[in-house]
């Protein structure tokens, strides 16, 4: 009698060694992450809920916590992917590719990830690890090494007057576009946070220029 053959569930992918439950696992933290962004990006870090992202989710509570048992375990799991992304401007696409003049690197800062609906989750995460202990002690390791993945990126394609400028003016360039999140509850007007982004951006090119070639 021929032997059943196993489940496809159970099957590694041929290219990867990755089995469709494994990518099914990771398909759905990835869906439960983008609703958690969706919950921090409207309700703030406290009002955020497993209730709120199973329902935005569209996923029961049991899938949720299966993969996170706590609240600071998902919105930790959450900040890493948007670490990740926020790497991104500061790269290049390609390896033949120019790195983006100073001026255009801060405008594509604020535009795709600082003012968007994960920076504005981001900068709620940030905020909450002043007071949540616990969601500190998942992140705080994680954010020193994303911090020095970032300032080496920046040096990699740009240079200020000595060794060190590079690094601590792009800090200061990060600071300022997340507090301009909250700055913007005091503006009735979208325009003016865009105003102090370019008159920013225009200082900033006076002090980190793109690294000479060679």
């Amino acid at each position: 009698m021929p032997r059943p053959a196993p489940k496809v569930s159970d099957q590694p992918d041929q290219d990867s060694g990755t089995s469709q439950h494994d990518r099914r696992s990771q398909a759905m933290r990835a869906r439960i992450c983008r609703a958690a962004i969706a919950c921090l990006d409207r309700y703030g870090y406290a009002e955020t809920s497993f209730a709120r992202v199973q329902e935005k989710a569209g996923v029961s509570r049991g899938a949720i916590t299966h993969h996170f048992p706590s609240k600071q375990a998902l919105v930790a799991a959450t900040a890493l992917v948007l670490l990740s992304k926020a790497l991104e401007p500061a790269r290049n696409r390609d390896s033949s590719d120019a790195p983006m003049p100073v001026h255009a690197l801060i405008l594509a800062s604020w535009d795709s990830v600082v003012n968007s609906a994960g920076g504005r989750a981001m900068v709620e995460i940030l905020s909450a690890c002043r007071s949540d202990r616990a969601l500190h002690a998942l992140l705080a390791d994680k954010l020193h090494d994303w911090d020095r993945q970032s300032r080496r990126s920046i040096t990699r394609h740009y240079v200020g007057t000595d060794a060190e400028d590079a690094e601590l003016l792009w800090s200061i360039a990060r600071s300022f576009l997340r507090g301009l999140i909250l700055h913007e509850q005091f503006t009735a007007d979208p325009a003016y946070l865009g105003r102090m982004v370019e008159r920013f951006a225009r200082m900033m090119e006076t002090q980190l220029h793109l690294r000479p070639p060679g």
